[in-house]
């Protein structure tokens, strides 16, 4: 434990009380977006709230991530709503890992030495805050991961083009899907097992200096039946109350939400299908109603 001295040598700074306050609702929000991670909220929004408060090494970002697990768990829509919650719209910028697998591709997400500036580049010319998403990051070519290392340990880097970025201003955050088959099979092992097992793997697929940089490195559950269910309530709440601002009153009854749930929820992508089915069903419904009054 750590014990607050009186001759504490640094004055405390005193942060804004609507910061405070806002960073008081963020593990509220978060846990009323995201459903069934219960164990990884509080580990996000403690970094999250280090990163706000000023708290980070100036030298680093103000947080980074690794987030493990399969497809459709949450990892990817839990940065989005981190994002949307701190910074609002616009400023969550993901790149798709696995566009830059092969060393002629690597060019354009670091530019080249003629001065062209690559995806990442382009981002960091124009924002100076915001969150860097790096999607099924194990699929990257390893001149790329060379780059995090760098990335997580100075906050700067310097790209193919030879601009050097500043990246104080921003969380990190990593998603993989190594491992993911540990926790998809049919089992009894508990959960902290199967955790182990999925962390063991990163470890033979990156150096440990590169995991060892990450603040947190947090493997995702599987959906139980339960959380499924929760997830497309909340998307088909959502898409109800966007029709009722509209004046249109919906109401969807119970046989729908099931088929709903078996259309929007694979076993290949988890829940990610979930939005678009319940869009493409309600909106279809709707416009036969309005083309065939």
């Amino acid at each position: 434990m750590v014990a607050w001295q009186n001759s504490f040598p640094i004055p405390l700074m005193n942060p804004d009380p609507a910061l405070i306050h806002k960073l008081s609702g963020l593990e509220g929000y978060l846990g009323s977006k995201i459903r069934g991670q219960g164990h990884v909220i509080p580990r996000v929004c403690s970094v999250l709230e280090r990163g706000e408060l000023g708290l980070q090494p100036p030298d680093k970002p103000l947080g980074s991530f690794l987030f493990l697990g399969p497809t459709g768990v949450g990892k990817t829509e839990l940065t989005l709503e981190c994002s949307r919650y701190l910074f609002g719209e616009d400023a969550l910028h993901r790149f798709d890992m696995s566009e830059f697998q092969h060393l002629d591709s690597v060019k354009l997400f670091l530019g080249d030495e003629t001065g062209m500036s690559g995806r990442l580049g382009k981002v960091l010319e124009s924002y100076t805050r915001g969150i860097l998403l790096f999607d099924e990051v194990e699929k990257a070519h390893r001149l790329i991961w060379d780059l995090f290392l760098q990335m997580l340990d100075a906050a700067r880097i310097t790209l193919a083009d030879h601009r050097t970025h500043d990246l104080s201003g921003f969380y990190v955050v990593c998603t993989s899907n190594i491992g993911s088959q540990q926790l998809m099979r049919p089992t009894r092992l508990p959960f902290a097992t199967l955790e182990r097992a999925v962390l063991a793997e990163l470890h033979r697929h990156f150096r440990p200096e590169l995991i060892g940089r990450f603040d947190e490195k947090v493997v995702f559950r599987p959906l139980t039946p339960e959380t499924q269910r929760e997830i497309a309530m909340i998307v088909i709440n959502e898409e109800v109350e966007r029709y009722q601002k509209m004046g249109i009153q919906l109401a969807v009854d119970e046989e729908t939400i099931e088929m709903l749930i078996r259309n929007g929820i694979t076993k290949a992508l988890g829940a990610r299908p979930m939005k678009r089915t319940v869009q493409k069903y309600l909106g279809d419904m709707l416009r036969e109603r309005l083309m065939n009054p």
